[in-house]
């Protein structure tokens, strides 16, 4: 009797062994549905705007800089001469709004490649605010030794994706309309807008006040840039799933069932405005996009992520309910077949699949109950059968039934997750511990007699 015990043992631990194998398999299913998942949102992109981020406006100055300098040179004489030469430097002036005010209602909707369905927006948005020619004046202040030739100003602004710039707007520039024109006309960038100004007077400091409209369209995610002194943005949605992004969260924010609010407050002390300028004037424009907040419409129940993290419980699963047909087997002199075992553990993973596979039909819940009864109700007709009694079946099934229930509840606390399951493990060992406490396993194993032999 020793020897067959311990023997299936062997067998019984080398069939877990086993089973560890269809649950990779189950795993590796998960990344592959993942990875279709990531497909259908590649496909939407080609034909709606991705993930947008508007930054601006920025007014440049291009401008031509002359001053004199001497250079000696050498005649055929051979004699030092003193030259004053004229020499040009090129290079752009940039500024930003003294303040800047954006206005932004974002609807929401959901685009599916087959099954998979991917948030897109379109955000209707006004801009207004005003630029300060201090700085301007600063300039011509600083190298009033210098000649100055201006060129035409520009007004500037950027996005992630130019194909979501819905209608052509026009720019209202101090009591003036002005239509935009498509690319930003910043090196180093290409997606935007720019509109060409009247020249800017010289003399005393003025504030330009200006103002646009925009629709902008876009998926998954939508940031506006943080590039002037004083901004202050106000956005509203109706996605009840918001997950705001950026070094700094907004100063206010109300969410509820039927959307959300945001307004973010920052000054040019929040960011490295004056870093990101510094790049553009050096060719690398893109870098003024970098200086954002804002927000992803993120879908709150990503079934593949859940279905994962389930997953990983499977062994605890597996090894709790052999334990339980162990026991049952030892105290009810039952003989349970290997095949059986591995029955009982196909079955438990079989509700995975059937988990993955209907939740990507149907909400998560339903989909986890689905697959838990129908496992559930599967093993225990199986328990009953195999145990040669119904209210052992039933028995175990209201088991694992309570097994199901907390690891719903587990999967629903992320940020306890852990903290969670440790002390379902915790709770389940010492059940299991006080249950057999009193249990003489030698006598139970068939080695009563040898045990006594020993003793004596």
């Amino acid at each position: 009797m020793k020897q067959n015990f311990y023997f299936k043992l062997g067998i019984i631990f080398a069939l877990i062994l086993c089973l560890i194998l269809p649950q990779a398999f189950i795993k590796g299913l998960v990344g592959e549905r993942q990875s279709w998942r990531y497909r259908a949102y590649q496909s939407i992109e080609q034909s709606w705007p991705g993930v947008q981020t508007i930054a601006g406006p920025v007014l440049s100055i291009p401008y031509h800089l002359s001053y004199n300098t001497k250079e000696k040179i050498i005649g055929t004489d051979k004699q030092e001469t003193e030259i004053i030469k004229e020499v040009t430097v090129h290079d752009v002036l940039y500024l930003i709004p003294k303040q800047l005010t954006i206005e932004s209602k974002l609807e929401s909707s959901l685009r599916y490649r087959g099954i998979y369905g991917v948030p897109v927006y379109t955000s209707g948005m006004q801009f207004k605010g005003e630029f300060s020619t201090q700085a301007f004046l600063d300039f011509i202040a600083k190298n009033k030794d210098y000649k100055i030739r201006w060129e035409k100003p520009q007004l500037s602004v950027l996005v992630g994706d130019q194909r979501g710039i819905a209608t052509p707007p026009s720019l209202g520039w101090n009591g003036s309309k002005i239509a935009f024109q498509p690319g930003s006309a910043l090196p180093g960038t290409e997606a935007g807008m720019h509109v060409m100004l009247p020249d800017i007077r010289e003399g005393q400091e003025t504030r330009i006040p200006f103002n646009f409209e925009m629709e902008l369209r876009g998926m998954r995610s939508i940031n506006f840039a943080l590039l002037s002194e004083n901004t202050d943005v106000r956005l509203a949605a109706n996605w009840p799933h918001p997950s705001f992004t950026g070094a700094l969260l907004p100063e206010k924010r109300d969410i509820n069932d039927q959307g959300f609010t945001a307004q973010w407050r920052a000054s040019s002390f929040s960011y490295d405005v004056t870093g990101a300028i510094e790049q553009c004037r050096k060719g690398q424009c893109s870098s003024l996009l970098r200086q954002a907040v804002g927000i992803d419409l993120i879908q709150p129940v990503d079934v593949y992520q859940q279905s994962e993290r389930s997953i990983k419980y499977a062994e605890l699963f597996i090894i709790l309910t052999f334990v339980a047909l162990i026991l049952f087997e030892l105290l009810k002199k039952l003989r349970i077949h290997p095949i059986q075992y591995t029955l009982v553990g196909m079955a438990l993973l079989v509700f995975y699949l059937l988990l993955i596979s209907l939740s990507e039909h149907i909400q998560f819940l339903l989909a986890y109950a689905i697959g838990a009864s129908g496992s559930t109700a599967l093993l225990t007709c199986y328990f009953g059968a195999i145990l040669h009694s119904r209210k052992l079946g039933l028995m175990l099934g209201v088991g694992l039934s309570a097994l199901y229930v907390s690891l719903y509840v587990i999967l629903q606390a992320e940020e306890s997750a852990l903290l969670m399951g440790s002390l379902l493990l915790f709770i389940v060992l010492a059940a299991l511990m006080l249950a057999t406490r009193h249990f003489d396993w030698y006598a139970l194993t068939g080695q009563g007699d040898a045990a006594t032999e020993t003793q004596e």
